[in-house]
């Protein structure tokens, strides 16, 4: 399945008005999970395909990024009893993840 699919199917979005939305944020999470990952983003002027062992964690990431986007710039809010708090980088729950694919490719390369 696509990622924009696994995406809306997270979202429970079944139309295609957000998808414009969503392949930007598509594009954003992958160029970060890529640049953290040791991989170039951009060869020979052409984009470099994010690789599937790293899917899951674009679709986790642009989940978030998308149901943050009403409050984007809000570290903390309260109401009532309601408490709203984002970590300042999405992305720093997957370190461990992205460090061992980082690893693995380097032990890959070295093995060939």
């Amino acid at each position: 399945m696509a990622t924009l699919d696994r995406i809306k199917v997270r979202l429970e979005i079944s139309n295609t008005s957000k998808d414009g939305m969503l392949n930007e944020l598509i594009l954003t999470a992958e160029d970060r999970i890529m640049l953290r990952a040791g991989i170039a983003v951009m060869t020979d002027g052409t984009r470099t395909t994010l690789p599937a062992d790293l899917a899951s964690i674009a679709v986790e990431v642009v989940v978030k990024a998308y149901r943050r986007i009403e409050y984007e710039g809000i570290r903390s809010e309260s109401a009532d009893t309601l408490n709203t708090s984002f970590v300042d980088d999405i992305l720093d729950e997957y370190s461990l993840e992205i460090e061992a694919y980082r690893k693995n490719s380097i032990e890959q390369v070295r093995f060939l």
